[in-house]
């Protein structure tokens, strides 16, 4: 089979902006979709797969109308920001404040909103490269400086999702960009997650308090619900766990710490032995939040069908929420002498047991 990558119109806004929907198709024949509202993935369908292993909206108005940020694009800063409250080259900011009383994922002019422009190439002839751009001016939820965004996704003959960030900016601004795709690795209307191990190459999270929001403690997985240092079974945790942690965020949702020295790493896996499938996450970025769908039931995938709760998982690497206001967190403020790079892989593999 030939590697192919095409576009077509997903629909329109109802300002009359017309939203793209595009197909990354590699040479086994496992395809990749996207939208350019948001950069968003819609699907992920290998042929071995009866439906896709991503949850995805099937129409524009069902992913216009979601308040999951299922499979966006999500920024300038990704997670929370307390009270939408910072100071950037000693000058205090006050964002929007859109998840009360937090600032989470860049607000309601973030990343997610946004219709990128996009570019279409066959790298090396066989490499389905789908490039996607889009600004953010100054004072977009209240951030500082206008800032530049391009994504480079790329889909390999092994089944590799990658994703490369890049931004610039004209003044010094926060920046962590996350990939917010929920995973299943039975289907996307599975509806649950039973039969899923998860694999956290990480024994350390972020304490966070009744409002998820970092308290600045970096803490040991060890005796907690959030230890997953050896393959756990996530539906098992969700059900059993009597950590507070877990029953507070109703859920897991909390920050994995790795070390800052920004190397390509391997974050998380999860595999379902069942169907024989694996997904590793990959990334040169310093924490990842694993979310269990907690608040994904409801929303949309078309007219006659919602997602439920705990129905998916989201792997999402980034810095590590709230950085700005904590000295000893990694530093996510950049410049017009300093640009954002980040990479961010998932692998699908076979796995056989």
């Amino acid at each position: 089979m030939t590697a192919s990558i095409s576009e077509q119109t997903f629909g329109h806004l109802p300002d009359g902006t017309e939203v793209k929907r595009f197909t990354l198709t590699n040479a086994r024949g496992t395809r990749a979709q996207f939208s350019s509202l948001g950069a968003s993935w819609l699907g992920f369908t290998r042929p071995e797969d009866a439906e896709s292993l991503v949850l995805g909206c099937d129409t524009l108005d069902a992913q216009n109308s979601q308040r999951g940020f299922i499979g966006a694009t999500v920024g300038r800063f990704a997670n929370r920001i307390g009270h939408g409250k910072l100071t950037v080259d000693g000058t205090p900011l006050q964002l929007e404040v859109n998840l009360h009383p937090h600032h989470i994922h860049g607000g309601s002019t973030g990343l997610a909103s946004k219709v990128w422009d996009s570019y279409l190439t066959l790298k090396n002839d066989h490499i389905p490269t789908l490039t996607l751009r889009c600004q953010s001016r100054a004072g977009d939820s209240g951030y500082p400086g206008n800032v530049s965004f391009e994504l480079v996704i790329t889909l390999s003959d092994d089944d590799r999702v990658r994703f490369e960030y890049r931004a610039e900016t004209d003044a010094a601004t926060p920046i962590s960009i996350t990939n917010h795709t929920y995973f299943n690795l039975a289907g996307e209307t599975t509806g649950h997650l039973n039969g899923q191990l998860v694999k956290v190459d990480s024994d350390q999270f972020l304490e966070a308090d009744e409002q998820a929001l970092p308290t600045g403690t970096v803490a040991s997985v060890t005796n907690t619900g959030l230890d997953f240092t050896q393959w756990s079974d996530v539906a098992e945790r969700l059900e059993q766990s009597n950590d507070t942690r877990l029953q507070r965020a109703g859920g897991v949702d909390h920050c994995y710490c790795y070390p800052q020295d920004r190397a390509f790493r391997r974050l998380a896996s999860v595999r379902l032995p069942a169907r024989d499938v694996q997904l590793e996450c990959w990334s040169d970025l310093p924490g990842m939040q694993l979310y269990t769908g907690n608040f994904v039931g409801g929303s949309p995938k078309n007219d006659h069908y919602r997602f439920q709760q705990h129905g998916a998982f989201c792997l999402e690497p980034g810095f590590w929420p709230d950085s700005p206001n904590h000295a000893h967190f990694p530093d996510c403020i950049i410049d017009p002498a300093k640009a954002y790079s980040a990479i961010i892989e998932y692998s699908f593999q076979t796995i056989n047991e």
